[in-house]
């Protein structure tokens, strides 16, 4: 088949995005502030992004206003060093936008509301290699004595965009409370095709054809319970995320080989599409406290994080299907996650009346113990491409108060480190199976909030009551 070096790296690139995107769940912060202190803003949060953080703090605001992030890009870069030798060194370099945040709050009866739309996350990845072999030794398919021209393709896209209503009350002096919905689209979408046309020694040719691909839509509902208590010198706040409520779910699923110009004993056609598949999607219980402590006209920003976790479940319920061998193939995209518990800290720092700066870090623990998906039918279970690396965050930068708003500029850079089990005996000759995995990733921020939208939601108000 094609060369068990480049799949593997290949696996191990889509995996590592798409397993950061689930299982790290510090990985992408939102709204201006918020994402300059890396999220540690349960306690202290004072921006739209109240509502997704800690929904008690709408009450907190002192004017309604519409806020979002005018723009944000990020470069990553994931870096493997000795996949197959002590000298092997790859790497995959990506530059995107950055999930967002907008909304605005406006007063009724009495109480505060919010609107907000998340850009909770996005993942486009497209993966093309193609190559040459000369006596293809790596061929699980075609004799080694045997030239071929190989082309494979991975691609993957998930997004999950939220559309939520916060409502919040104070109850005294000293206590608010809040509630956040939100309604949840998501759409998963993963598919792998690689081509092997082989010429033998004696001139005859030879095809070789392998696709596979599913899709996972999800329709639901995130709630989050918040409060917020005014202590003498600090405010502290706790975030409760409940587990995720699925109303409407559905799958597919497809598959074909294609082998021909071997013989007849060995030449093979199987197509398979099965749709309305049964599918799971699932998110642990969440609790935040953080703590806003004022020194002078400045904030120190302290949080806590836990997830809890998940036992084992089958994400996409696909039926046994006959490729070819002696037992029917069977694909199991069984995922499973571990309780976990992060920490942060952030400073904010009052520099005059119309500059304030940002400074912060967090760490970003992975909670995926095992997660199947569809690469594991191509690799015949062969590679092990678990991607759970722990990522730090750093993050900093300015805001800037204007006459007619504010605007937020800043970066924040991620790394992390880890060792990559080579399952595959992909070099003989080092005697190491570890191969040494660096992820990089810097976000520059430019985010924007005005009050233009004030006046015009108060007339609203005013001529209904």
């Amino acid at each position: 088949m094609l060369s068990k070096r480049c799949f593997t790296l290949f696996l191990f690139l889509i995996s590592a995005h798409l397993v950061a995107q689930r299982g790290n769940y510090k990985f992408n912060n939102y709204g201006n502030s918020s994402i300059l202190l890396s999220g540690n803003v349960t306690g202290s949060v004072s921006d739209i992004a109240l509502t997704y953080y800690n929904p008690a703090r709408l009450t907190e605001l002192e004017s309604t206003k519409f806020s979002f992030n005018a723009k944000a890009y990020e470069f990553s870069s994931l870096k493997l060093n000795h996949l197959a030798g002590d000298q092997t060194t790859a790497a995959d370099n990506n530059f995107n936008g950055v999930p967002s945040i907008a909304g605005g709050t406006f007063n009724l009866f009495g109480t505060r509301f919010a609107y907000s739309v998340v850009s909770k996350s996005k993942i486009d990845i497209s993966i093309n290699y193609s190559s040459n072999f000369h006596n293809n030794e790596n061929s699980d398919v075609f004799a080694t004595d045997s030239d071929a021209i190989t082309k494979a393709k991975f691609n993957t896209r998930i997004k999950d965009e939220w559309v939520g209503l916060t409502w919040a009350k104070q109850l005294n002096e000293q206590l608010s409370i809040g509630v956040s919905g939100f309604a949840s689209i998501y759409k998963e979408r993963g598919d792998t095709s690689i081509n092997i046309a082989n010429q033998n020694s004696n001139g005859s040719v030879a095809f070789y054809n392998n696709n596979n691909g599913y899709n996972i839509e999800s329709y639901g509902l995130f709630f989050k319970i918040g409060a917020n208590y005014h202590l003498p010198k600090f405010d502290i706040g706790l975030n409760v995320n409940l587990p995720y409520l699925e109303v409407y779910q559905k799958g597919k699923y497809n598959y074909s080989k294609v082998v021909a110009g071997i013989s007849l004993d060995d030449d093979q056609l199987f197509n398979y599409i099965f749709r309305d598949l049964q599918t799971q999607r699932k998110e642990p219980l969440g609790v935040s406290v953080g703590a806003g402590i004022p020194l002078g006209k400045s904030k120190v920003h302290l949080n806590v994080d836990y997830i809890a976790g998940l036992s084992s479940y089958n994400r996409i319920a696909i039926p046994s299907f006959e490729t070819g061998g002696e037992e029917l193939t069977s694909v199991l995209f069984a995922e499973k996650r571990k309780g976990i518990l992060n920490f942060g800290a952030g400073i904010e720092v009052y520099i005059n009346e119309r500059f304030s700066s940002f400074v912060s870090f967090s760490t970003d623990f992975n909670a995926i113990e095992n997660s199947g998906n569809f690469f594991d039918l191509s690799d015949n279970g062969e590679v092990n491409n678990d991607f759970n690396e722990n990522f730090t965050h750093l993050g900093g930068g300015i805001d800037w108060t204007l006459k007619w708003g504010s605007v937020s500029f800043g970066a924040t850079y991620t790394t992390g480190s880890s060792k990559l089990d080579r399952s595959l005996n992909l070099s003989s000759e080092t005697g190491n199976d570890l191969a040494n995995v660096k992820f990089n990733r810097w976000q520059f921020i430019a985010g924007i909030e005005i009050p233009f939208l004030n006046n015009k939601i108060n007339d609203v108000i005013n001529i209904k009551k």
